[in-house]
């Protein structure tokens, strides 16, 4: 190449030059920005190396999770979060984990890394970059606050209950109790589907239910009558705009004429009501069970005692006992004194308030409605308690009582024949409303959600919100603004072309709180199967567990210590329903299956009584298994109780029974026994009711088993009270005793038996 000519030359030095400087710039800048800059993190790094007593110098702390393709520094400013104990006169930064040892506790960062659970870009190494928010358009922003409760849900989609993650479990379960998966698919159960039983009450009937004022009020302006169901409004703003209200006014008489004209007969709505007691009614109502899940909403109403006869005592030896003893503790709430008020009682409110129900019902509806609510609606929560006719008159009788002067006036729209058009406009607001996902309503049994698929609603960016003319502020969070104005105000993003018909709630304190987490988590994916927590409760046991919410057990019986609810109002321990904690290891599965396939009264003596449910097979194996699993029964179905007794024996064990005065607190199938209201339950059931090895360990010491119980402690510390009978051996005298119970009514001449050795062992084990 020949010789650069003098001003080629000259360029490229200035080229040259200029580069040379240029790279001086960037060179600068670049140890500025990771000196100055970037690495504000040495600070935080230096405060814990000294406060930790720990040599070298500040270093960039990484962790690399590969099952969950995450890689983050986050411990590189958050050097102290991972130990449980705070650094003294340490910066917030290096405090501990919130919530140590529920959250980090379960879930060692070593596994579970950072950014899984609290998002935003893990291999950052400044403020603004690793806690990258919405506003700066990153892919995966970082959770604010309680937000970062919503990553529990992936690793968790079927815990209802998650420690240390509070506001997501109220807001699932939120979720299902407003029913607005009946509008919306979440994927729930981790599959996409959800169950589609219907919150509110069918209206496949509602003509012969309700009267057409009372319909129309309550489409209207919904008023809440029962724990957990809410109505929503579906014109917000009608009390304060005009404009609303003719439009609430002129849609709500359309949805009630259709609502009545499709509406299917019921004949039995046409029997005329008989008379009935009406102060007899109330004693019903008070005594029977009816306030395990109704109040009446009147003040002065709902807080009754309901006074009993008091016990029956004596000069009997055993006559202290006499008292309510609940001798073999199926009913296990006997004691000598009113039990120490539980923390939590359940709210008598699982079904509707009761308190106008004569302004809403016709008059023909209620007692047909008593007698057999499953007659009116296949799918009720509504149980039978078995009333006769005379019983369900009374109680008819009074509940005709409460509101009959608030009655809504028919308007003319409904009375007589129904206009077609206002008839055919009602089915259509049906389908633009989607009624049909709350109530059963004839004609709309095959459709699908109303509302929109929220299986990735909590991976919705800006560009995917329809704010309508409302004007976003650049530095509001899109997503957390669009979710809580559509859970407050449904309608606040409406415009022209598109309209919105999501309705608006009475909102209570954090419940939109906890609603916005729960749909934060909604993200549509899921994390590796070795990270998703499966719960060990067997499926039958988990339906079991739900089966009793569902069906309010705890508003009559006491669960997990907490007073059952129905319980305050008995003055007498004796005359309230039965305790169920232990009651899957006390009675023998199969007796238990079929009661609650068909209840049958095992305390004469009590008024309150238990409901038919009219559950499905599989519904009340769920019920044993569930009892069994509360009480760590071992096995579901335990072997036979009784056993063939010598003549010789068996007579041995009538006269220990008797010497005992047994039958002083029980009652006998045979009908002996003392005529108290405070006998205990019937022994002539122990043979099917009772577990054998159970009545064993009771025997030897009831209040170690049954705390409170007032069943005599007949053999103490393993003393005999016989000296004579077998050799005064207390183990083979309640061997004998626990034979006598479980062949009582039965007659044998098998020879004697010794006591089984492979049983004993395994009551003695248990």
């Amino acid at each position: 190449m020949g010789r650069l000519r003098p001003d080629e030359d000259r360029s490229h030095r200035r080229l040259f030059a200029g580069l040379s400087l240029a790279l001086v710039v960037v060179t600068a800048w670049a140890v500025f920005d990771e000196v100055v800059t970037r690495r504000p993190w040495t600070v935080h790094q230096e405060s814990w190396l000294a406060a930790t007593e720990q040599g070298g110098g500040p270093r960039v702390l990484q962790l690399v999770v590969p099952g969950l393709d995450a890689v983050d520094r986050c411990t590189t400013c958050h050097a102290g979060s991972t130990s449980p104990d705070p650094l003294p006169s340490a910066p917030a930064v290096l405090a501990p984990h919130p919530d140590f040892d529920t959250l980090l506790g379960n879930h060692p960062p070593e596994r579970f890394g950072c950014v899984v659970c609290h998002r935003g870009q893990g291999a950052a190494l400044t403020e603004q970059t690793a806690h990258a928010s919405e506003r700066g358009y990153w892919p995966d922003p970082m959770l604010p606050g309680s937000y970062a409760q919503a990553s529990c849900l992936g690793c968790h989609p079927d815990d209802e209950d998650l420690p240390g993650a509070p506001l997501l479990s109220r807001g699932r379960a939120l979720f299902v109790q407003l029913g607005c998966d009946d509008c919306h698919l979440a994927g729930i159960d981790g599959e996409g589907s959800q169950s589609r039983h219907k919150r509110g009450p069918s209206l496949r009937r509602v003509a012969s239910k309700l009267r057409p004022g009372a319909l129309l009020t309550q489409i209207r302006a919904p008023m809440e009558r029962r724990q957990g169901y809410r109505m929503p409004r579906f014109w917000p703003g009608a009390d304060t705009d005009p404009a609303m209200a003719a439009r609430r006014d002129s849609e709500s008489l359309a949805l009630a004429a259709f609502l009545l004209a499709s509406s299917e007969g019921w004949s039995e709505a046409e029997t005329p009501s008989a008379p009935g007691d009406v102060a007899a009614g109330e004693v019903l109502f008070d005594t029977v069970g009816c306030r395990g899940c109704h109040v009446l909403g009147i003040e002065g109403r709902d807080d009754v005692v309901v006074d009993a006869a008091p016990a029956a005592t004596g000069d009997d030896a055993w006559g202290d006992f006499g008292g309510g003893g609940d001798a073999w503790g199926d009913f296990g709430d006997e004691t000598e004194a009113e039990p120490t008020p539980a923390p939590a009682v359940p709210a008598l409110s699982h079904g509707p308030a009761l308190g106008g129900i004569a302004a809403r019902l016709r008059p023909g509806f209620l007692l047909p409605w008593l007698l057999d609510p499953a007659d009116y609606d296949p799918a009720t929560p509504m149980p039978s308690l078995r009333l006769d006719a005379t019983e369900a008159a009374d109680l008819a009788a009074w509940l005709r009582t409460l509101g009959s002067s608030e009655a809504p006036e028919t308007p003319p729209e409904l009375a007589g024949t129904l206009d077609p058009d206002l008839v055919d406009r009602g089915r259509a607001l049906v389908a633009e409303y989607g009624c049909f996902g709350c109530h059963d309503i004839p004609g709309f049994e095959d459709e699908g959600r109303s509302g929109a698929d929220l299986t990735e609603y909590g991976r919705k960016t800006r560009q995917q919100m329809h704010f309508g003319s409302v004007a976003l502020p650049e530095d509001a969070s899109a997503w957390d603004l669009y979710t809580r104005t559509k859970l407050l105000d449904p309608r606040a993003f409406e415009s022209p072309d598109i309209p919105q018909i999501m309705p608006g709630y009475v909102w209570e304190d954090g419940e939109v709180d906890a609603l916005a987490v729960y749909l934060r988590g909604l993200r549509g994916d899921a994390p590796p199967a070795a990270y998703v927590y499966a719960s060990t409760e067997p499926a039958p046991v988990a339906a079991g567990r739900q089966l009793a919410a569902d069906r309010n057990c705890v508003g009559c019986h006491t669960l997990d210590g907490v007073d059952g609810g129905i319980r305050r109002h008995y003055s007498s321990e004796a005359h309230k329903p039965p305790i169920l904690d232990g009651e899957g290891e006390r009675a023998r599965p199969d007796w238990l299956y079929g009661f609650l396939m068909e209840p049958s009264p095992l305390r004469p003596w009590l008024d309150v009584r238990m409901p038919s449910f009219g559950f499905q097979p599989a519904e009340a194996e769920a019920l044993v298994a569930w009892l069994g699993a509360r009480a760590g029964a071992s096995t579901p179905f335990r072997p036979a109780t009784s056993r063939p007794l010598s003549p010789e024996r068996a007579a041995l064990g009538a006269a220990m029974f008797t010497d005992l005065k047994c039958v002083t607190c029980h009652q006998l199938a045979s009908g002996a026994g003392v005529d108290s209201a405070d006998l205990a339950p019937d022994l002539g059931l122990a043979r099917q009711r009772l577990d054998r090895a159970w009545v064993r360990r009771f025997l030897q010491d009831p209040g170690a088993l049954l705390p409170g119980t007032r069943m005599p402690q007949f053999f103490p510390d393993g003393q005999s009270p016989f000296p004579e009978l077998l050799g005064g051996d207390s183990a083979a005298q309640i061997d004998l005793l626990i034979d006598h119970l479980m062949n009582l009514g039965l007659q044998s001449s098998s020879p004697a038996l010794a006591p089984d050795p492979q049983e004993q062992g395994a009551a003695d084990g248990q």
